[in-house]
């Protein structure tokens, strides 16, 4: 009997996720704003489960490739002339950047937010989007699998 119980819950954990089983990860308040080659999708994600999750890519119909990203800011102190003040530049500056990432961590009971200055996807574009659009993109968990969801062009947030 313990060997049926265990079969039968093992194909469940196998089976569910196709029959569309609900997961403890959400991707909500999906939203971009309107560009003609590259757009920046931005959302919350939010873990209501008990096990860490990450979101390890994404895809969608509107983009050739899609890429996760963080944006940054660098304090740099110091001239950039080795000691020696250029006039009119400041001695502290900050330097803004952005680099690929291969995944973002939702921590148990989490909430992270893909937002300007901070983590968001890049989107090259197969024909622009316009305010008023929508655009379908698939996320993609290390743990819960595929999540699709609607993303509105709009203004910034």
């Amino acid at each position: 009997m313990n060997r049926f119980v265990c079969s039968l819950a093992l194909a469940a954990t196998i089976v569910a996720p196709a029959l569309g089983a609900t997961t403890p990860l959400s991707v909500t308040q999906a939203w971009s704003r309107p560009a003609a080659t590259t757009a920046v999708v931005y959302a919350t994600l939010r873990n209501a489960g008990s096990v860490e999750d990450r979101l390890i890519g994404a895809m969608s119909p509107a983009a050739s490739s899609v890429g996760l990203h963080q944006s940054y800011t660098t304090k740099m102190s110091g001239s950039p002339m080795g000691g020696m003040q250029m006039a009119g530049m400041p001695m502290n500056q900050s330097m803004v950047g952005m680099r690929t990432i291969s995944s973002i961590g939702v921590p148990v009971h989490g909430v992270v937010k893909l937002q300007p200055g901070g983590y968001h996807l890049m989107l090259d574009l197969r024909h622009p989007i316009r305010a008023g659009d929508t655009i379908l993109v698939r996320w993609h968990f290390a743990r819960a699998g595929w999540i699709a969801t609607k993303v509105a062009v709009g203004a910034m947030r």
